[in-house]
């Protein structure tokens, strides 16, 4: 009777941990879908990004307009690279779910909680170790 039962418990025990799995699969599958769709909303703000830049590469003789195309311009490059970088990060992101690593703090190797993941799936620390680097 003994050995039955820890055969049941045993089998209960898996079939626990394989519903975690099945858990985390689907809220990997969850912050992937969000990543992507950030990416592809990125890329398209990347592109008309460009082609404002194509637009305003025309000169105009009044010193004026030349200065507010200027200003226009340095807008535009710091919108690019700033959406570049987020780019980058959100693939990183990406790159982590790849290697199951999603979720783990980068510095004391803790997880990172669901809430701050579904307000920064990007992040890479704890709020605890996030705080400790901030300082």
């Amino acid at each position: 009777m003994r050995h039955i039962l820890s055969q049941c418990t045993v089998v209960w025990c898996v079939h626990q941990l394989s519903e975690i799995q099945v858990l985390s699969d689907k809220k990997a599958a969850h912050f992937r879908e969000l990543l992507e769709g950030r990416i592809a909303e990125l890329n398209r703000v990347l592109a008309d990004a460009h082609q404002e830049t194509q637009t305003l590469s025309t000169r105009s003789a009044d010193p004026a307009d030349q200065a507010a195309s200027e200003y226009e311009r340095q807008m535009l490059a710091h919108k690019i690279a700033s959406t570049q970088q987020m780019v980058k990060t959100l693939t990183q992101a990406l790159q982590r779910i790849q290697r199951e690593t999603f979720g783990e703090c980068a510095h004391c190797g803790g997880d990172i909680s669901v809430k701050r993941l579904e307000a920064l799936p990007w992040a890479r620390y704890c709020v605890t170790c996030q705080e400790l680097i901030g300082q």
